[in-house]
C-alpha cells in the first residue's frame, strides 16, 4: 500500500490501478496531499485515453506527462532566513522539468509561510508537512521526500544552501550521455558572515576521479573519501529503489555517510562532472557541523550501520577493495576520538571503533591495511576497560534522588559495569552532585544538554554504550544490584539479546510498595509456558513499556539503530516495540531488579496532564509506521491495535478539557490508520 506501489504502475501505464493504491492513503498520512495530486493526475491520463489523444506516451516515464525528470528533495527545519534564497535557485535553474519537493520538519520559526508563497507561485513545488520534529537530523524528512518522488532522477538540496543556475541541467545531461546511476559535481564552501567562499575540503580526493567518463567504487575506491553529501549528486531513482536504498533513521546525525557506503557499496554507475552544483554555507547557528564533545560518537553508530549493510552485501574477494576502504575508514574515523576534550571520552570513542572493526574483521577480513592499523585498533581495545553492562541514568531536577540512584548503579556486585548520566538541562544540583560522583568513581561518566526530554538524553548517550549488555533506569528509581547482576548473567548464559526482568512499585509518599501491574504479572505467566521467540515478542509487547524492565544486548542496540522517540511524554513506546521487533533471541527472569517510584507531589513526567500529552499522538503515530514496515511487524499488528486503542483512551482523561476537540482529532486520525491497517490485514487473509 502506498504512494511507490501507485507510482510503479503510473509508469506501467496502469492509471486505474494507480488511483486504486493511491486511494488506500489515509487522510493523515504526511503522502496524502501528494496521493490526491496523483489521483487528479491519473484521472486526466484516463480521459486523454478515452478521447483518443496521441502524440505523447504518457506511461513513458522520460515524458512530460508521465510527470517530472527530476525529483529534487529539500527537507526543512528553521532555517527561515535561508529559505528563500535556497527555493529560488531551485525555481530558477536552466532546467525545468522537476517537482520540488519541500518537507517542512515541523519548523517552530516563519520557515512555513515562506514555503505556503513559494508554492502558491510554482506549481512544481509540492510541500509536506510533518506534525511534529522527528529524530536526528535531515534523514527522516528526507526519505519521506523519497518516498514521494515521481521524477527519474532524484537530487538533494541543503535548506540553508543554494544550487547553481546550471547545476540540474548539467546533471540530467551527463547522467543521460552515459546512462548512468550516480551523478557527482563539485561544490564551494561559503563562510556565512564573511561570505568568503572556499573550495570543497574534498578537492584533493574529488580530483582523483575520472571525468565524463563511467566507472564504479570498485575501479576507483578513492571515491569513498570524497565528501559523502548528496547535495552535489544525481541520482536514478529506480537504482535507489532496486538497491532498497535509504538514509537511516535514528536520533543522530551525519545521515549522510551511510548514504554515500550504501551508494558506492551497490556499484551503480558513477559519472564525475567538473561543474560547481551546490554553495554549501558554513559556520551558521544551529549547524550540524557545530556539534562538540561526545555528541561526536554519533559517528560511531554510523560506522557501524555502515559495517552491518556491507556484512550483507560485499561479495568476496571481488568487494576486497571496499572491505578494504572500509577499514581504512575507520582507521580514519579517529579524528572523533581526538577532538573530544575530555580524556575519558576519547578513550570511550575509541573503544567503540575498536569493537566495531574486532568484531566485523571475523564477518569480511581485510586484506591491505596501513602499516600501523592493529596497533591503533589494539590501543583503541585497550584504552577503556570491556564491561558487562552499560547503565544509563537521564536526570533532570532530582536532586534528592540522584546519588541514590547512582549509588544503587555502581553497586552491582559480580559484574563489571560503566554508568552514563545524562543531565537533560536540570536547574538544581542535580549537575553538582553527578559531577562530585564521577571525580569518585573512574567507571561514571557525567554529561550534559540543554533540556529535551528523558527520551532526548537517552539518545545523546546511546553511541557511547560499550558494554555487552545496556540499562536504562530513570534517575529516582532504585534497583537491587545483585538481582541485575543475576539478570545479566542468566541473559549472557542463554545468548538473549533482550531480556525482561520483574519489577515493584513504590508510592513514595505513602510509604507503600506494590508488586508489577497485574497486566504484567499475566504476562509472565505466558512466558513460562510460550514455546518460540515470536510468542515471546507477542506476550512482552503487552508489558508496561517502560524501559527498565528489560536489559537490551548493546549489539542489537546500535545494529538496529534502536532510539527512544522524539516526544517529550511517551518516548519510550518507540524504544519498547523497535527493541521487541529487533529481538532474535528474547529471554526474561523471575527476580524483582527496578523500583520503580510513583509520587503525588513532585512534578513527573509519567502524571502529566496537560497539552503535552497530546503527544502520545505523534509517538503511536511515528511508531505504527516503523512496525508496519518491519519484517518482524505482522506478526504483532492485532497486539500493536490493541495497545495503542487502550493507550488513547488512557490519555482521554489526562487532556485539559479545553484541548478535547484536539484530542478528538487526533484520535479519529489514528483510528483510520489502525482502521485502514485492520482491512489491509483482511484483505490479505
Amino acid at each position: 500500500m502506498g504512494i511507490k506501489q501507485g507510482n510503479d504502475m503510473i509508469r506501467s501505464g496502469d492509471f486505474a490501478g494507480a488511483i486504486r493504491e493511491y486511494r488506500k492513503i489515509p487522510k493523515n498520512d504526511p503522502l496524502y496531499r501528494f496521493a490526491e495530486f496523483n489521483i487528479a493526475w491519473a484521472k486526466r491520463q484516463l480521459l486523454v485515453g478515452a478521447q483518443g489523444v496521441t502524440g505523447t506516451s504518457a506511461s513513458s516515464p522520460e515524458s512530460t506527462l508521465a510527470g517530472p525528470k527530476i525529483s529534487i528533495v529539500m527537507p526543512v527545519f528553521n532555517v527561515s532566513p535561508y529559505l528563500d534564497a535556497c527555493i529560488l535557485s531551485v525555481r530558477y535553474q536552466t532546467y525545468t522539468n522537476f517537482e520540488l519537493i519541500i518537507v517542512d520538519d515541523a519548523s517552530t520559526d516563519n520557515g512555513r509561510d515562506i514555503i505556503r508563497m513559494h508554492a502558491d507561485l510554482d506549481s512544481r513545488i509540492r510541500v509536506i508537512h510533518l506534525n511534529h520534529n522527528t529524530l536526528g537530523g535531515a534523514g527522516i524528512p528526507s526519505n519521506i521526500g523519497i518516498s514521494a518522488a515521481t521524477g527519474t532522477y532524484i537530487g538533494f538540496v541543503d535548506s540553508d544552501d543554494w544550487v547553481t543556475e546550471l547545476a540540474f541541467e548539467k546533471m540530467v545531461a551527463a547522467a543521460e550521455r552515459h546512462q548512468a546511476d550516480i551523478i557527482i559535481g563539485g561544490f564551494r564552501t561559503f563562510v556565512e558572515h564573511s561570505r568568503c567562499y572556499s573550495e570543497s575540503y574534498d578537492l584533493q580526493a574529488f580530483e582523483k576521479l575520472p571525468a565524463d567518463e563511467v566507472f564504479t567504487a570498485r575501479s576507483c575506491p578513492e571515491t569513498f573519501r570524497i565528501s559523502p553529501v548528496p547535495w552535489r549528486k544525481l541520482y536514478r531513482r529506480s537504482f535507489l529503489e532496486g538497491n532498497r536504498i535509504a538514509y537511516p533513521e535514528g536520533d543522530y546525525f551525519y545521515e549522510d555517510n551511510p548514504l554515500h557506503w550504501f551508494v558506492l557499496a551497490s556499484h551503480g554507475k558513477l559519472v564525475k562532472i567538473d561543474e560547481i552544483i551546490s554553495y554549501h554555507r558554513m559556520a551558521r547557528e544551529g549547524q550540524t557541523m557545530g556539534a562538540a564533545d561526545y555528541k561526536l560518537a554519533a559517528m560511531c553508530s554510523h560506522i557501524n550501520t555502515v559495517a552491518c549493510f556491507l556484512a550483507e552485501h560485499v561479495d568476496l574477494p571481488t568487494d576486497q577493495c571496499v572491505v578494504d576502504e572500509f577499514y581504512d575508514y575507520c582507521y580514519r574515523s579517529s579524528w572523533i576520538s581526538s577532538r573530544q576534550e575530555r580524556d575519558e571520552v576519547k578513550a570511550i570513542i575509541g573503544k567503540r571503533i575498536a569493537q566495531i572493526v574486532e568484531r566485523n574483521r571475523k564477518k569480511f577480513p581485510a586484506v591491505n591495511l596501513r602499516a600501523n592499523f592493529d596497533e591503533r585498533i589494539k590501543e583503541f581495545s585497550e584504552g577503556y576497560p570491556q564491561h558487562d553492562l552499560t547503565i544509563v541514568i537521564p536526570t533532570y531536577n532530582c536532586e534528592d534522588f540522584v546519588e541514590e540512584t547512582i549509588h544503587c548503579a555502581l553497586n552491582v556486585p559480580g559484574i563489571k559495569t560503566n554508568v552514563l548520566v545524562i543531565d537533560d538541562g536540570s536547574e538544581d544540583r542535580t549537575p553538582e552532585i553527578c559531577r562530585a560522583l564521577e571525580g569518585q568513581h573512574n567507571n561514571l561518566h557525567f554529561f550534559q544538554q540543554r533540556n529535551r526530554g528523558a527520551g532526548r538524553a537517552r539518545n545523546a548517550v546511546i553511541p557511547l554504550c560499550t558494554g555487552t549488555y545496556t540499562f536504562f533506569l530513570d534517575a529516582d528509581d532504585i534497583i537491587d544490584g545483585t538481582q541485575l547482576a543475576k539478570a545479566v548473567t542468566d541473559a549472557r548464559t542463554h545468548d538473549n539479546d533482550l531480556y525482561f526482568m520483574k519489577y515493584r512499585i513504590e508510592f513514595h509518599e505513602k510509604r507503600k510498595v506494590r508488586d508489577m501491574f497485574d497486566a504484567d504479572k499475566a504476562v509472565w505467566d505466558g512466558f513460562r509456558g510460550a514455546t518460540d521467540n515470536n510468542e515471546l515478542r507477542r506476550l512482552a509487547a503487552s508489558l508496561i513499556n517502560y524501559p527498565w524492565n528489560r536489559i537490551i544486548k548493546s549489539e542489537l542496540l546500535h545494529d538496529a539503530n534502536i532510539f527512544f522517540g522524539a516526544t517529550v511524554v511517551h518516548n519510550d513506546i518507540a524504544f519498547h516495540w523497535e527493541s521487541l521487533l529487533a529481538a532474535r533471541r528474547i529471554g526474561y527472569g523471575e527476580d524483582v531488579v527496578c523500583t520503580h517510584r510513583k509520587f503525588e507531589r513532585r512534578p513527573q513526567i509519567t502524571n502529566v496532564s496537560d497539552f503535552r500529552r497530546l503527544v502520545a499522538f505523534d509517538a503511536l503515530e511515528s511508531t505504527h509506521h516503523r512496525i508496519i514496515r518491519h519484517r518482524n511487524g505482522e506478526n504483532l499488528i492485532d497486539v500493536w491495535r490493541e495497545f495503542a486503542s487502550n493507550l488513547v483512551k488512557w490519555v482521554k482523561d489526562r487532556v485539559p478539557e479545553d484541548l478535547q476537540p484536539q484530542y478528538e482529532n487526533r484520535k479519529a486520525r489514528l483510528m483510520d490508520l489502525l482502521i485502514s491497517l485492520q482491512e489491509e490485514e483482511m484483505n490479505n487473509v
